[in-house]
């Protein structure tokens, strides 16, 4: 590996970040951004959240003897995955975020020499990591990292939704006396075809822990249900912590932005058979669904695709109201694809779908923990990798 010139390895120290390291390499990193002041404000914002506050480690290079020297340094997120190898349990895995050389060192193999050592220091607490990179895959790949195949849809809102999609429901009477109320967050829509109209409610903030304790409950079960096939399954638990973390970002770049706080983090049908959740990425301008879940109650396929329907209009809805001109979710299922269809289908004038492999110039590279000697390598399959993995 290429060496900084008058360095060897025994000038470079590997260390976990101190408190005055993390502020420096927070500000070098922020120095590559448009708005350096609002990148800082924005992180340390996050840090305050449940995710980061206690399972963000960061590690640095730095020159032996002078510790404010940052050479490169990186973060990762210690959060609960799922995993089925035969047997299913819980464990954890990190999420690898801000890998940064500072300038004067790059182009030296810094970033390689750091990753290596944060991967033996992960292994001991964790059996995996990821990366989003748009870096090259060779370069993640050479490091350990396996690129994994992705695809995108996206719902282009080309003109005014039809009709539109989603008309308000009346609020009930008001009692005598009672102060004023908040638009009800429910909608009603009409599929074509049908008579009778589904409701769809919106979700707010508080009604999130209780659909992500059933949506871990649900995908537990589902990774116990899993029949051996000589693969090891793995999945981000979808949790409450990981999802408001994301949803703290977009709230942060939406007051930012536009003065504008956000209401609304997704929706579910009126019978709580399915939901999904999204986040508002107003500097991408996009809506991303972080994503879609269909309860044990919806088993049939269309049941699931008009669910999926019903639920991307309210999405295509509130993107128009923040005047987000697309809807992307990562890797659609069979049902997913066809609800997702099904909405363009219904508004040929407004909405265009396309499908690609393109995941927001967005590498998914996971790494798994190498085995015991003797022990044979298995297949990893990554399973629910959407939107709400993305760090």
């Amino acid at each position: 590996m290429a060496q900084p010139m008058g360095l060897t390895l025994d000038d470079i120290v590997f260390d976990e970040a101190t408190p005055e390291q993390q502020r420096i390499a927070l500000e070098l990193r922020a120095e590559a951004c448009p708005n350096p002041h609002e990148f800082i404000e924005r992180e340390r914002h996050l840090t305050q959240h449940e995710l980061t506050r206690s399972d963000c480690r960061q590690w640095v290079l730095y020159l032996k003897g002078y510790p404010r020297q940052i050479i490169a340094s990186c973060e990762a997120i210690r959060q609960k995955i799922l995993v089925s190898d035969g047997t299913a349990r819980e464990s954890y895995g990190y999420t690898i975020r801000h890998v940064f050389t500072t300038p004067v060192w790059r182009r030296l193999g810094m970033a390689a020499y750091l990753l290596r050592y944060v991967k033996e220091r992960m292994d001991e607490d964790s059996e995996c990591s990821v990366f989003f990179s748009d870096s090259g895959r060779e370069y993640y790949t050479g490091l350990g990292w396996l690129a994994y195949q992705g695809k995108q849809a996206n719902l282009i809102l080309l003109s005014l939704p039809q009709s539109p999609p989603l008309t308000p429901i009346d609020s009930p009477p008001q009692t005598p006396g009672e102060g004023p109320r908040p638009r009800a967050p429910s909608f009603s829509y009409r599929p074509t075809g049908r008579a009778d109209a589904v409701t769809v409610d919106l979700l707010r903030l508080e009604d999130l822990p209780l659909l992500c304790k059933q949506d871990n409950y649900q995908l537990s079960a589902h990774f116990r249900d899993m029949p051996s096939d000589k693969k090891t399954h793995v999945a981000f638990a979808p949790t409450y912590a990981r999802l408001e973390w994301q949803l703290a970002r977009g709230e942060f770049d939406a007051v930012k932005m536009t003065g504008k706080t956000i209401t609304y983090k997704g929706a579910k049908t009126g019978n709580s058979r399915s939901w999904l959740y999204w986040a508002h990425d107003i500097p991408a301008k996009k809506l991303r669904i972080l994503r879609i879940v269909h309860g044990v109650e919806c088993q049939t396929k269309a049941q699931k695709v008009a669910d999926t329907q019903v639920l991307l209009e309210a999405a295509l809805a509130e993107a128009k109201e923040w005047g987000l001109p697309r809807v992307v979710l990562w890797n659609p299922d069979e049902d997913v694809i066809t609800g997702c269809k099904a909405v363009g289908n219904r508004n040929t004038a407004s909405v265009k779908v396309v499908f690609d492999q393109q995941m927001g110039g967005c590498v998914p590279s996971l790494r798994w923990k190498p085995s015991e000697p003797g022990v044979p390598v298995r297949v990893i399959e990554w399973e629910d990798n959407y939107g709400y993995c993305l760090p």
